[in-house]
């Protein structure tokens, strides 16, 4: 099964996948808003919601004055988020393919949990890197692993955490999401957990500065 199967298979297993959102999406909301401080004016601001699914938190940011986009590999998704918003300007892209987008588009690239689902990371970040100007900032969420938190997991949910058949395919340490992230002249300015609690956060909040 390849990537784009895979993720459209998931979203058919939401009875109304269009109203569905992530719980932890007020804490992202939040955090992401706070970050983009730094950059001034909202109306002045180009953002991309990159895997944007529901178009949630597209919509979340284009209602407080930034200039969004949404892109996503699911036709179903788009299509429908079209249909919802038509508005906003939504990308249909092939998973970790170039995008249509040109180089340094953007002032902020958003995406949440999307890297964890991804076969070639590298594409994703040069993706990133790519559609990023100089300076620009990437915000990201991703699933939490860290050393006490992944020894609980194999003594208590080694077989639900790690489930072949479930679309996450890579689990990201902050030394890892670092390492990959360098490689593409990125640099993580924040980091901070968020869900459940330490040391059993759900998810990193990260964000990111393109090298000038």
């Amino acid at each position: 099964m390849n990537t784009g199967r895979a993720h459209e298979e998931g979203w058919a297993k939401h009875s109304q996948p269009t109203t569905w959102r992530d719980p932890l999406d007020p804490k992202k909301e939040k955090l992401t808003i706070r970050a983009l401080r730094e950059l001034g004016d909202p109306a002045s601001i180009r953002l991309l919601d990159f895997g944007c699914g529901t178009g949630a938190m597209t919509r979340f940011f284009v209602d407080r004055g930034y200039r969004v986009e949404g892109l996503d590999i699911s036709p179903s998704i788009i299509e429908q988020n079209r249909k919802m918003s038509p508005g906003i300007k939504f990308h249909l892209v092939e998973p970790e393919e170039r995008s249509e987008i040109a180089d340094g588009s953007f002032d902020v690239v958003f995406s949440s949990e999307v890297v964890e689902h991804v076969y070639d990371v590298m594409a994703v970040f040069e993706e990133f890197r790519r559609i990023l100007r100089p300076g620009g900032l990437l915000i990201l969420t991703t699933p939490y692993h860290a050393r006490i938190k992944n020894v609980v997991t194999a003594l208590v949910a080694f077989e639900k955490h790690f489930d072949p058949t479930w679309q996450h395919i890579r689990f990201w340490t902050r030394k890892s999401l670092t390492d990959v992230a360098s490689r593409h002249g990125l640099t993580p300015i924040r980091w901070q957990g968020i869900g459940r609690f330490w040391p059993l956060y759900k998810s990193f909040f990260v964000v990111l500065r393109k090298d000038s």
